[in-house]
């Protein structure tokens, strides 16, 4: 079992720099990769992200991949066509009004660095692309095993916890043999005091009277409850993505936990089923962490 949360770090020199890679990873429903890369890198986005994909199932995935050091260099000039046919027209039109000598050439535009845009056209070398998912692996690897050893510290923080609720389950079975049966006494009681004024059959009535009482029994939700506990535990078990499956599996305790409550006429049973409730919750929210 894996934590969502966690970070990793690598990086790799090569000749003239080094690539370095920061990962940060947060809870998140599905698999989010963000990547922040230098200029140049964008064709390799898709690349890098099946890597990242392919080590993680679940959580918002930050990677900052960073180049330091000497690295070759290339640039692009790019004339401003616009701006030199302006240029030209506006010539014309002066030599033409004042009767002026001459002709605009190429020279009187090298001289304008405005006619021209300079741009740095950054694309990475072969090294600096080896380096670079290398020192991406290393990051992925960190992060593994940060993720690993948070987990084991949720693992058995739910272990607990679990055990917790199946005590609980516990106490309300064995209080709810014992209240079930003073129900079904008192209302049995009740009826056959009523039943010498009633004009209606003795038996239907007391057969009312068993079906009420039945409705109150809460064993099938702590046989259903009990079934959950034991799955989720087997999920604590498990090496591979469990963190959705744990929710679905809170919510049908929950689903349970919210039944018991309501049929059973029991303060006691009342109070524990609020105590499951807080360690249901607390697990939910643990749970949230969890791959």
């Amino acid at each position: 079992m894996k934590s969502m949360t966690g970070f990793g770090s690598g990086s790799l020199a090569f000749s003239g720099g080094r690539a370095t890679v920061d990962i940060r990873a947060v809870n998140h429903r599905f698999l989010e990769v963000k990547l922040h890369l230098p200029r140049g890198f964008l064709t390799l986005e898709d690349e890098l992200r099946a890597m990242v994909a392919a080590q993680v199932k679940r959580g918002r995935i930050e990677v900052f991949l960073t180049l330091s050091g000497q690295t070759a260099r290339s640039y692009a000039v790019v004339p401003n066509i616009e701006l030199a046919r302006a240029y030209t027209k506006a010539a014309k039109q002066l030599k033409s009004t004042l009767n002026l000598e001459g002709d605009l050439t190429l020279h009187f535009f090298l001289s304008r660095p405005e006619v021209f845009q300079v741009a740095e056209a950054r694309q990475p070398s072969s090294t600096e692309i080896e380096a670079s998912k290398k020192a991406l692996q290393r990051a992925l690897t960190v992060l593994e095993r940060h993720r690993r050893r948070e987990g084991k510290f949720l693992q058995r923080d739910l272990r607990g916890r679990i055990a917790t609720l199946e005590k609980i389950r516990r106490s309300v079975g064995r209080r709810s043999a014992h209240t079930q049966q003073a129900t079904r006494e008192k209302l049995a009681d009740k009826v056959t005091a009523l039943l010498p004024h009633l004009d209606s059959d003795r038996r239907r009535v007391l057969q009312d009277v068993a079906s009420l009482a039945q409705r109150s029994d809460i064993t099938e939700e702590c046989v259903r409850l009990e079934s959950h506990l034991g799955a989720f535990s087997d999920l604590l078990r498990r090496a591979e993505p469990v963190g959705k499956r744990m929710d679905f599996l809170l919510q049908e305790m929950q689903r349970e936990i919210n039944t018991i409550g309501a049929k059973a006429d029991d303060t006691s049973i009342r109070h524990l089923v609020v105590q499951a409730k807080e360690v249901v919750e607390k697990i939910r929210e643990q749970v949230q962490n969890i791959e």
